[in-house]
């Protein structure tokens, strides 16, 4: 089933802010993982990006989990996919994970990282790992120049039907810096994400729409001038079960280093909708491919 919504100003007359309200914390495992960004892609300056995966058993067992590449503007049915083994209390490091050893894939893409979906996952903490990322533009002698963090981000930390996803304090004023923004979708239809870019005082200075293809994933610059602003981002149609995953990189313009927000979900300014929450089940995956 297909839903749709108009944006939120409409229906609240503006952004509700709310003291004390706790965020899902960055540290928790989980069985289903995705990672944003990742890049094995020229940019600017001449430089060469590249993505790094790191995946950790915590368990005293094997642990069966599979990888997979979302390609950017793709719709991915079929999409590369590594099948691996964590020992345990082994940390796997897949180095230029979207590269000619690993996945193949040229390019920008968000990644999946999850257990094996064969297993039980009875308890389901009985498949929880750890997964991270760094993205970085590696010189000739292999060290890295610019770089930035990409923490994996557990499937329950998802912006659905029943949240926003936040995050704050974004520069894009032309001139210091600039700000991509991007979403990453862990849905077998298509959505429609909508981004709000506020000020610092909270007013909406516009709203813009990102159409994000079944299992996808799009990156563009943001098109509003903003400085220490907010980005608040939301679905405005998709399928019931749709889960997404917003973010930004913000680069200073002048020495090209990069920081990178993950667009935090949260019930707070979604109580308007009337949806039912989500249940909790590991979501579908794209069929493996090459």
């Amino acid at each position: 089933m297909m839903r749709s919504k108009t944006g939120f100003r409409a229906l609240t007359g503006g952004w509700m802010v709310i003291a004390g309200c706790a965020l899902p914390a960055a540290a928790q495992l989980s069985a289903d993982w995705m990672i944003p960004a990742a890049a094995h892609n020229p940019g600017a300056r001449g430089t060469f990006w590249a993505t790094d995966l790191s995946l950790h058993n915590p368990h005293e067992y094997n642990l069966p989990v599979v990888v997979q590449a979302l390609p950017t503007e793709t719709e991915n049915a079929t999409v590369p996919t590594l099948n691996l083994v964590l020992s345990p209390w082994q940390t796997v490091n897949l180095w230029d994970v979207l590269g000619p050893d690993v996945l193949g894939l040229e390019g920008t893409a968000a990644i999946l990282a999850y257990a094996d979906p064969g297993l039980a996952c009875d308890p389901i903490e009985s498949c929880h790992f750890l997964v991270t990322s760094r993205t970085y533009t590696p010189d000739a002698s292999g060290a890295g120049e610019f770089g930035l963090t990409v923490a994996g981000a557990g499937v329950e930390r998802a912006a659905d039907w029943e949240s926003l996803a936040y995050a704050a304090g974004v520069l894009n004023d032309g001139r210091y810096f600039r700000c991509n923004v991007g979403v990453a979708s862990w849905t077998a239809e298509w959505t429609t994400v909508r981004l709000d870019t506020q000020d610092a005082d909270g007013s909406i200075l516009e709203s813009e729409l990102f159409d994000v293809p079944p299992f996808g994933h799009i990156q563009r610059r943001l098109a509003t001038p903003v400085e220490g602003g907010s980005l608040v981002f939301y679905l405005q149609s998709g399928p019931d079960n749709a889960l997404i995953f917003p973010y930004a990189i913000v680069i200073n313009q002048e020495t090209g280093d990069p920081s990178y927000f993950f667009a935090e979900a949260s019930s707070v300014g979604s109580s308007l909708t009337g949806k039912s929450a989500r249940t909790p089940e590991r979501p579908a995956r794209p069929a493996a491919g090459g």
